[in-house]
């Protein structure tokens, strides 16, 4: 895992320093990722927080989890994810809006 937190200027270079820094397994599952010539080593990369609702953290690796495309479509299934997910939302509702935020389950 990386040893600092770091924003990026793009997705491109955010997806490289990931990789380069991380390694190579599932985050989700600890299985071996898919090589960086396959066509889906791009659906590798799962932002916790979506960038749409969390445009600040788009480009931060600490939204990126790495993880196989098929655990990537079922992400929210995986409790370390909604683990990780709901650290991230106290953190940015915190340091942008200095504000607690709990989950309810239902």
């Amino acid at each position: 895992m990386e040893d600092k937190e770091k924003t990026h200027k793009t997705i491109k270079e955010l997806f490289i320093y990931v990789w380069q820094n991380r390694d190579h397994v599932s985050e989700l599952s600890g299985k071996p990722l898919l090589y960086d010539s396959n066509l889906q080593f791009h659906h590798q990369f799962l932002h916790v927080l979506s960038r749409n609702t969390y445009p600040k953290y788009a480009l931060k690796s600490k939204n990126i989890l790495l993880a196989l495309p098929d655990e990537h479509e079922k992400q929210d299934t995986y409790p370390k994810f909604k683990d990780i997910q709901l650290k991230l939302i106290q953190e940015y509702m915190k340091e942008f809006y200095n504000k607690k935020y709990e989950r309810i389950d239902d």
